[in-house]
């Protein structure tokens, strides 16, 4: 199956999430600003409301820390890519040294059939 690598692939999509969720916690904690500012500056007693809207906005910023990590953790596609190329470099490395020491075996082996033969 072709995976289709577009705006809206998991980890990408994920960051959105986490920004988005950052955003909304922020204004959220702008609200509860707001509200603990007119409970000082006026008559009118809004604290429910600036504890409210301060532990929603404490939740949807932790909440969307949360993600953006998980997101970053994620490996990529061209991590994929350069992992998989390092293992078949490394297979051709180690395909051509066991040649080469194979070589190096035969080659020693003939040599000392030969330093028999001639004792």
């Amino acid at each position: 199956m072709v995976q289709r690598l577009g705006a809206w692939d998991g980890r990408r999509r994920a960051i959105s999430l986490g920004i988005f969720s950052n955003a909304v916690g922020a204004l959220a904690a702008a609200g509860a600003a707001i509200a603990a500012w007119l409970t000082t500056s006026s008559g009118a007693d809004l604290t429910q409301w600036a504890l409210i809207l301060a532990g929603v906005g404490g939740v949807f910023v932790a909440k969307g820390t949360i993600i953006l990590a998980l997101a970053e953790r994620r490996p990529t596609q061209s991590s994929h890519d350069d992992a998989a190329h390092q293992l078949n470099t490394l297979e051709n490395r180690m395909t051509a040294r066991h040649k080469a020491l194979v070589d190096r075996v035969n080659q020693l082996e003939a040599e000392l059939a030969q330093l028999r033969a001639s004792a």
